[in-house]
């Protein structure tokens, strides 16, 4: 099951709420979100912790489009 649903809205780390309008899931291990500010960002819940991240961005989560990480 995936951290994320779609219709969903989320924080980013800049304070900005973005909606999620998609899934692209079809090669395991990349699995992306469609959001509404054109970002393509990670959901790689249901194999790793790797979710809320934008894509191509440093893995510490650093990157201020991000989604907020609860519970970290």
């Amino acid at each position: 099951m995936f951290k994320y649903v779609v219709g969903d809205t989320h924080l980013t780390q800049e304070g900005e709420f973005i909606k999620i309008l998609g899934r692209v899931d079809n090669i395991k291990g990349y699995e992306t979100l469609v959001c509404s500010d054109g970002i393509a960002r990670y959901d790689r819940s249901t194999h790793s912790a790797d979710a809320g991240r934008v894509t191509g961005t440093d893995h510490d989560y650093s990157y201020p489009a991000n989604f907020v990480r609860e519970g970290v």
